[in-house]
């Protein structure tokens, strides 16, 4: 094999073409192999410490990564935030609203509801008068011509009564 094949380093280059002049001596040189083993012991180093580097690197850029998404999520959190407290501040100004149209439909129909107390207080009068005739005119003591008369009064009862029920 030719020396320009290879790419040694010119050490070993220098000691392979001495063993190469003299082949009857035998190749037991400990120098070259003990040179050989060290630069294979610093190229096994390097890589391992390059393989480390390489981790750590990993390692560090799944940090960030965590880090940016912690930013992210804390991002989304502030935003739902605002939102939900623009929510909040909406809903309040509507009930606010609310109480006050529930207000003021109070005052409009306090007319109404004075009014309809007046009229169930009448009609409860108007009621309790007419069961007093009717249970006088069911007496068996009583006359037909006052019969008549109460039911007649009755019938008149009723018609207001029914008439203040509109």
């Amino acid at each position: 094999m030719s020396d320009k094949k290879l790419n040694l380093p010119a050490e070993v280059a220098k000691n392979a073409s001495m063993a190469a002049v003299s082949p009857a001596l035998p190749v037991v040189d400990t120098g070259i192999r003990a040179a050989s083993e060290i630069t294979q012991a610093k190229i096994e180093a390097n890589a391992k410490v390059e393989v480390a580097r390489l981790q750590v690197c990993k390692e560090a850029i799944v940090a960030i990564q965590s880090v940016c998404d912690v930013f992210k999520s804390h991002k989304e959190l502030q935003k739902t935030c605002v939102e939900w407290e623009g929510r909040i501040r909406a809903a309040e100004i509507d009930v606010q609203k609310a109480e006050a149209n529930l207000q003021d439909t109070r005052e409009q129909n306090k007319p109404k509801m004075e009014e309809l107390a007046q009229s169930r207080e009448a009609l409860m009068r108007l009621l309790s008068l007419f069961d007093d005739v009717m249970e006088k005119a069911k007496a068996p003591d009583l006359p037909d011509d006052d019969k008549k008369e109460v039911h007649q009064y009755l019938l008149q009862l009723s018609d207001k009564i029914v008439q203040l029920k509109r």
